[in-house]
C-alpha cells in the first residue's frame, strides 16, 4: 500500500480502519492521509509507482482533508482513461463477486486478425473481465535473448513478471514481433502459462483468450489454440499451432516456430479421444461448442508443429466453410 502525506502536517495521521491484508496484496492501493497530496499522486504516477492500467483504491479518513484530495486525483484518473474508487469504510471494499478479472492484451492483436475484434464495454458488462493493454516493449525489452530453449523460457519469466506486476488473470501476447526484437518466440512461454492455470493466447487474439476463460469456468481446462489447416465435408479437421500445453501431451518434441523457421515451437503428440472444438466470437453472441473425436496426430514440415486430425459432423465442417468464427479455435479434452 503506498501512503500520502502532505509534508505541511508533522506527523502521520492513522486511518480510520485497517483493510484486510489479502486486500492489501491484490489490488493497488493508495492511502490518502491529507490534502495537498494531488501532486504527490501524480508523480508517483511519472516515476511507475503507481499504474493507471490498473485500478486505483483511494483508502481516506474523514479529516485533514483527505476526502476531498482523492476526489480530486480521481477524478485525474479518469481523466487519463484509468479506474478506480474511494473507500471511506470496509463496505466500500469491492465483494469478491463483483471484482473483474484482468486479462493482459500484450502489443495489439497481429494485423491478420481483422474479425477479431470487441467491444471492450461489453465484455466488462457481460463478462466481469477488464482487458488491460500493456506495450509489446514491456516483453522486448529483455534484448535479444538467446535463440534456443534458453531464450524461449527467459521469455517465459519475463511474461510471469508481468502477469504479477499488472495483476493478471490471462493474457495475448503479439507474439509475432518478438521475432524481430528477441529473435525467439513465445510459443515455449503460453505453453508453460497454459499448463499453470493462467490462459495464455497468442498473436494477440482476444475473442480466443476469452474463450479460453470461458473454458476454465466450466470444465477447469485451458485448452489448445489451433488453427484449421484442412477441412473435410465429412467433418475431417486437420488442426495446428506451435503453443499447445506440454500437460495436454502424452510426448513432445521441439522443433522451430513454423512461419519463421527460428526460435522454439512443439511438436505434441495428444492423446486420442473426445475433445471440444469451442470459440466465442467478437461480438459476444456468436459461439461454436461441437464434440470432436482426436483419432491421429502427424508431423508434416509444412504446418504449425502439433498437428492432429478430429473427426466432427458433416454439419461442422459446413458451419466452418460458410459462417466461421475467424481463424483460430480452441480444442479442449473431454473428460469422462
Amino acid at each position: 500500500m503506498i501512503t500520502l502525506t502532505s509534508s505541511l502536517h508533522q506527523e502521520p495521521l492513522e486511518m480510520p480502519f485497517a483493510l484486510p491484508q489479502p486486500f492489501i496484496d491484490s489490488h493497488q492501493v493508495v492511502a490518502v492521509q491529507t490534502g495537498g497530496t494531488e501532486q504527490l499522486f501524480q508523480q508517483a504516477v511519472q516515476q511507475g509507482t503507481i499504474r493507471l492500467q490498473e485500478p486505483v483504491y483511494l483508502v481516506v479518513s474523514n479529516h485533514s482533508n483527505s476526502l476531498a484530495a482523492a476526489l480530486e486525483i480521481l477524478s485525474w484518473v479518469h481523466q487519463q482513461g484509468g479506474s478506480g474508487r474511494v473507500i471511506s469504510s470496509p463496505d466500500d471494499l469491492p465483494s469478491a463477486s463483483s471484482a473483474l478479472r484482468r486479462l493482459g492484451v500484450i502489443g495489439q492483436p497481429s494485423d491478420w486478425l481483422i474479425a477479431s475484434h470487441v467491444d471492450r464495454q461489453q465484455v466488462r458488462e457481460r463478462m466481469q473481465i477488464e482487458l488491460v493493454d500493456i506495450p509489446i516493449e514491456e516483453v522486448s525489452q529483455i534484448g535479444p535473448v538467446d535463440g534456443g530453449l534458453a531464450g524461449a523460457e527467459r521469455i517465459y519469466e519475463r511474461l510471469k513478471e508481468l502477469v504479477k506486476d499488472y495483476r493478471l488473470d490471462g493474457l495475448t501476447l503479439r507474439c509475432f514481433d518478438l521475432l524481430s526484437t528477441l529473435h525467439n518466440t513465445g510459443c515455449m512461454a503460453l505453453s508453460h502459462l497454459n499448463d499453470e492455470g493462467i490462459p495464455a493466447a497468442c498473436e494477440g487474439d482476444i475473442p480466443l483468450l476469452l474463450t479460453m476463460m470461458a473454458a476454465k469456468d466450466k470444465w477447469g481446462s485451458i485448452g489448445f489454440q489451433v488453427n484449421p489447416a484442412e477441412i473435410h465435408k465429412d467433418g475431417k479437421l486437420l488442426l495446428a499451432h506451435c503453443t499447445v500445453p506440454l500437460k495436454m501431451t502424452r510426448s513432445h518434441q521441439l522443433d522451430t516456430h513454423f512461419e519463421s523457421g527460428i526460435g522454439v515451437g512443439i511438436h505434441g503428440e495428444l492423446p486420442e479421444g473426445d475433445y471440444y472444438l469451442m470459440k466465442m466470437g467478437g461480438d459476444l453472441s456468436s459461439y461454436l461448442c461441437e464434440t470432436v473425436h482426436l483419432y491421429q496426430n502427424q508431423y508434416a514440415p509444412n504446418l504449425c508443429r502439433t498437428q492432429v486430425w478430429v473427426q466432427g459432423s458433416p454439419e461442422l465442417a459446413e458451419r466452418l466453410l460458410t459462417h466461421p468464427i475467424a481463424n483460430h479455435l480452441l480444442l479442449v479434452k473431454k473428460e469422462k
